[in-house]
């Protein structure tokens, strides 16, 4: 045995398809021991947690594509509560306590944000009159809009709101400029409304400023300003905003557990109950057979896509269930014929003369030299596997709580990202399956040698 598997290893490392196959598996490994370090919280819990993810833009690209184009898109800036300078006092004779906020932006990019939105933290049960402006570099003051804010988070989704449409359309008729009536808030809050034929960035320092007005001498107000940008990341987000290098870097793990896993057990399995069947001969020979056949014979994935639409199985379970289909299969037959033609070796024949029992002969006679094939096999049939999961997940019928490749690929033509033209959405974790799969096909090309003779006298 020990022999077979130094005959695996060489096999792999002496050939250039062995060590390409190695070098890709290595990379795809290397990203699953980032998840572990890149990524401190449960993924499995927090991916479907829509909240969680509310700081990233929602459908950006990822930030490396800014190396390829001539205008810089944005990225998204978040301005936290220490970044804002608070000024308060309180009017004995108004019986009012005042408070103001304000942050600076330094904005330099080519390109509009997507979305702005203001959080407010208030600690105060009565309530109190906020009033949120915005001031350009070119120091012209642009009043958002006004409102009452009760005790807890209050987010302003500043693109969202009437009034500070509203706001903006008085802004500009002061300054003599014929209002657009279709332009994003986003746009105009960052445009230079001196020129406003043609709507280009101004670039510089902005200024966000917020007024309180609040009864309560003990209550406290902070904010937090969020202008997303229109890229994100090593890998883009979804449209949940969710960071796909996140479920990119979990998804290796899962796909090469779950393929590793499944192709081993099933490989080891069928092989062990081809050496029995050849073996043993007579009855279990013919049982084993027979079974082999109905096996082969049964539609394998409408029965499991039946099971997954029934008991809504997660992928440990998926796992389970394939290889309680896979028991018997092709390998077993191949195992047998296999077996057959070690049997009639000189030294098994000589193994039995001196009376050595039926189980040492084919544990360390026949199934050692099975080893080479078994390895190619697992090899061949890990792919296949991680195409069996991606497949079901874009059914629908994969784990719906782990971030798997097969689950962001179904997310995406769920959400129509190659209508839209989303292609990082797709071509990310597809492109990773489809290495995994040439890594493993290299692998392979690398075994033939140790399991076709005639490539080995070559």
């Amino acid at each position: 045995m020990a022999g077979g598997s130094r005959d695996i290893v060489d096999a792999i490392f002496r050939s250039k398809s062995g060590l390409a196959g190695v070098l890709i598996l290595m990379v795809i490994l290397g990203l699953s021991i980032v998840a572990l370090i890149y990524v401190p919280f449960d993924v499995s819990s927090k991916w479907n947690d829509i909240t969680f993810w509310q700081l990233n833009p929602r459908l950006a690209p990822p930030s490396w594509i800014n190396i390829f184009l001539n205008k810089k898109l944005p990225e998204t800036v978040i301005i936290g509560e220490k970044d804002f300078i608070k000024y308060e006092y309180y009017v004995e004779t108004a019986g009012l306590k005042y408070v103001t906020l304000e942050a600076k932006l330094d904005y330099s990019y080519d390109e509009y944000p997507s979305e702005i939105i203001a959080m407010l933290y208030v600690n105060d049960s009565s309530g109190m009159l906020v009033t949120l402006k915005w001031i350009q570099p070119n120091g012209i003051e642009i009043p958002l809009c006004r409102l009452i804010v009760g005790h807890g988070v209050t987010p302003i989704y500043i693109g969202n709101r009437k009034d500070v449409q509203e706001g903006l359309m008085n802004t500009m008729v002061k300054l003599g400029i014929v209002p657009p009536g279709t332009i994003k808030p986003e746009v105009l809050l960052f445009s230079d409304l001196n020129h406003p034929n043609s709507f280009e960035v101004l670039k510089g320092i902005y200024r966000f400023k917020i007024d309180a007005a609040i009864p309560n001498r003990n209550a406290t107000i902070d904010s937090k300003l969020i202008v997303y940008g229109k890229v994100y990341g090593l890998a883009g987000t979804d449209s949940k905003r969710r960071d796909l290098f996140i479920g990119v870097v979990w998804g290796a793990p899962v796909a090469l557990a779950f393929g590793l896993t499944t192709a081993i057990l099933t490989s080891f399995i069928q092989t062990l109950l081809g050496t029995l069947s050849a073996w043993y001969g007579g009855l279990v020979d013919e049982v084993f057979q027979r079974i082999t056949d109905i096996y082969m014979i049964l539609p394998f994935l409408p029965i499991l896509i039946t099971i997954s639409v029934i008991y809504k199985i997660n992928i440990w379970t998926l796992l389970a269930i394939v290889v309680a289909l896979s028991v018997f299969g092709s390998a077993t037959k191949t195992a047998r014929s296999m077996a057959l033609q070690i049997m009639s070796e000189p030294y098994v024949e000589a193994a039995v003369s001196y009376g050595a029992s039926r189980r040492r002969i084919m544990l360390l006679y026949i199934l050692p030299r099975l080893l080479p094939y078994t390895m190619a096999n697992i090899v061949l049939s890990v792919p296949s596997y991680v195409f069996l999961e991606a497949a079901l997940s874009l059914l629908g019928l994969g784990d719906p709580t782990m971030p798997t490749w097969g689950k962001i690929i179904s997310d995406a033509f769920e959400g129509g990202a190659v209508i839209h033209g989303l292609w990082w959405w797709v071509l990310i974790p597809s492109t990773l399956i489809i290495m995994t799969a040439i890594a493993f096909a290299l692998i392979g090309l690398a075994l033939d040698k140790v399991v076709n003779p005639r490539l080995r006298e070559r």
